[in-house]
């Protein structure tokens, strides 16, 4: 057993040996397993790094489950930390990647800024420059025409200064911006890379708990094994509706037939349908202290998301994962709450008979 599956491993007998693989170098099955309880399968396969520790017999078999059910609980402690070390790591790359995002998203609206304030600017050179000369000429004819000449000449001299200044600043800013942007990537590029390692970790680590679930071992063991503390919410399995869209989208479901669907919901109720007024887009209803919301989520060249700079989402699915335990109160300050029960899940049902 190894990994939540069972491996099949030939052992050949020839010429009073035995083994795995040739050479045979055993002079009987039994010296072969006890060589392997004290030395990894790895020797012979790779893939196989484990010993053989826990033997099955017919005449021990409760015993021996005893046995299985502690080192599986075990195992599934390791996962489940390997799996709670990987999920801080994503969250911090992912808190990391929002906050470059906004700031990304502020210097460029600063860049803008910049750039209609130059164009301001230096229309207001072009004309201060066509019609310097016809003032100039004007107050030669007056006795102050010296003073008003070195005024009109100092005024123009600031302001392409001023204009020189705000290039320069504008120049800065851009180089800022391509280093952040070039940063940003990598922020990306280290969550791609994390992503299969999590998906994987949390995939063998329900894969034990299931086991152990199905053993009928006691929730407060699960826990122990899990390191959830007396005063802790208990943990169980997974529960996987989140990833199946049939469970929360609605397709061309109007804005009041949603509405009629999720009133009487506990709060975190919600579905995702198509958007009725912005074509391409969807909207997402929300049961928020007990009257149902809505709000657009925009599907752009960056991803889904419900606004700038927080478009990032490859799919629907993967922005309900996150705004499973993320609140909308990013987004709206009316919307403390988070997409925690898809309409069509067993739990969000089971809270409308109550």
């Amino acid at each position: 057993r190894k990994d939540g599956y069972n491996r099949l491993i030939k052992i050949f007998h020839q010429g009073g040996k035995c083994g795995f693989s040739e050479p045979l170098t055993f002079p009987s099955p039994v010296d072969l397993i006890q060589y392997y309880q004290k030395k990894s399968l790895a020797q012979y396969n790779s893939k196989l790094d484990i010993r053989l520790l826990y033997p099955v017999s017919r005449y021990y078999q409760h015993h021996v489950i005893e046995i299985d059910i502690a080192a599986i609980g075990e195992q599934l402690r390791i996962f489940q930390d390997q799996y709670k070390e990987k999920s801080q790591e994503y969250d911090h790359l992912f808190k990391e990647l929002n906050q470059t995002s906004q700031e990304l998203q502020s210097k460029r609206t600063a860049i803008e800024a910049f750039s209609e304030i130059i164009r301001i600017f230096e229309e207001e050179c072009e004309t201060q420059e066509r019609y310097s000369k016809e003032y100039i000429d004007m107050f030669l004819t007056l006795d102050s025409s010296t003073k008003n000449d070195n005024r009109i000449q100092n005024n123009s001299e600031e302001l392409q200064s001023r204009v020189e200044e705000i290039h320069n600043s504008k120049k800065m800013l851009e180089e800022e911006l391509r280093t952040k942007a070039l940063a940003h990537m990598e922020v990306d590029r280290k969550i791609t890379r994390l992503k299969p390692d999590l998906v994987q970790l949390r995939k063998i680590r329900d894969q034990y708990l299931l086991w152990l679930t199905q053993q009928g071992m006691r929730q407060s063991q699960i826990n122990n094994w899990l390191g959830v503390g007396a005063d802790e919410d208990p943990y169980t399995l997974e529960d996987d509706t989140h990833e199946e869209e049939r469970s929360w989208y609605v397709g061309g479901m109007r804005r009041r037939e949603a509405e009629e669907l999720l009133k009487g919901r506990r709060d975190g109720t919600f579905l995702i349908r198509d958007s009725q007024t912005q074509r391409g887009s969807f909207a997402c209803s929300v049961v928020v202290d007990g009257d149902v919301k809505h709000c657009v989520i925009y599907r752009t060249s960056t991803g889904y998301g419900f606004a700038e700079p927080y478009n990032l989402y490859s799919s629907l699915r993967e922005l309900v994962l996150h705004y499973r335990h993320t609140s909308l109160i990013q987004h709206n300050q009316q919307l403390n709450v988070t997409l925690a029960w898809p309409a069509f899940s067993q739990q969000s049902s089971d809270s409308v008979r109550r």
